[in-house]
């Protein structure tokens, strides 16, 4: 049986919680998880270099407004709240203290404000820390681009993002984590939301030129709308990716090659001589067809290969 090789798949938006999680995406071959917020600093600590699993980065913990929903969930700690621009630069210190690889900001209708963001971009950015933004409405991705962040994650659910916009986010090189299964989810919960809106507002910046990247919201919840399930999740958003417009090459570097230069992550995203080996062997071609990434047959995380089962 021949097999073709593919280096590596990058979800650039998870949630960790332990090991399992990472081993969960390494078996469906994930190899590198890009976490994009967790409330247990020791999580992700821990969970740095292990061998023969999927590897991971982190924001640590997010910013987030006063009065916000996230702020309300339990054993959210409390220095996570940025109430105002003065807030910036303690924050960041705190994160990179921390050891977060890069910074992330939860745009909710609370706020934070725009004077804010602003603050807390250019902090991140004084301290060479990317900024990826928590936006699902068309108000907080303009808000994201105005304040020149790096990343918008997710796409509006409140309606289609307007061509002007997308036109803006394109000029401001922003990039885009769609997380397209994460809007599924969210939109077969609650019928205020319209998955169509996310769907369109995807097309839109695909047509604008902007960079999209694979990510998937994987998480544990088991309450409330949007759980998304670890590995098995990135086969379906790359699935979606390519109904909005990708061709299947495009859908595959949006979780190779395209996060690990966007993200610094100098050592993967290509097959070269020298890089992390990261590998997985399929049985079918999935630029023939983009389901055929679950043809999985083999898998290894820097050289090691991963068990299927157990």
């Amino acid at each position: 049986m021949a097999f073709l090789r593919i280096f590596q798949q990058i979800d650039c938006h998870a949630h960790v919680h332990d090991a399992e999680d990472l081993f969960l995406m390494a078996r469906h071959g994930v190899t590198t998880c890009l976490d994009m917020g967790t409330k247990d600093l020791t999580v992700f600590q821990s969970l740095r270099g292990g061998v023969g699993n999927c590897d991971i980065r982190s924001a640590g913990i997010p910013a987030m407004p006063p009065g916000s929903r996230h702020t309300s969930k339990p054993g959210i700690p409390r220095r996570l709240i940025v109430a105002g621009p003065e807030d910036a630069k303690g924050f960041v210190a705190d994160r990179i203290a921390d050891g977060a690889d890069y910074i992330k900001v939860m745009l909710e209708a609370e706020g934070p404000d725009q004077a804010t963001v602003d603050a807390v971009v250019a902090e991140a950015h004084a301290q060479q820390r990317l900024v990826i933004a928590h936006a699902t409405t068309c108000e907080t991705v303009e808000k994201a681009v105005e304040a020149n962040v790096d990343v918008a994650t997710h796409v509006p659910q409140d309606r289609p993002l307007s061509d002007e916009s997308a036109t803006k986010m394109k000029a401001a090189g922003t990039v885009v984590v769609p997380t397209l299964v994460k809007m599924l989810a969210t939109a077969a919960k609650e019928s205020k939301l319209d998955y169509a809106n996310s769907k369109s507002s995807t097309i839109s910046m695909r047509q604008a030129g902007i960079t999209i990247l694979a990510g998937t919201d994987a998480n544990k919840h088991a309450s409330g709308a949007g759980k998304v399930s670890y590995g098995d999740s990135m086969w379906e958003e790359l699935r979606l990716l390519v109904e909005v417009g990708l061709s299947p090459f495009e859908a595959l570097q949006s979780a190779t090659s395209l996060p690990a230069l966007f993200f610094g992550l100098g050592d993967r995203g290509v097959i070269e001589l020298g890089k992390r080996a990261d590998l997985i062997l399929l049985s079918k071609d999935p630029l023939q067809d983009i389901g055929n990434i679950n043809s999985i047959q083999r898998i290894w995380c820097g050289g090691v290969e991963v068990p299927r089962s157990g």
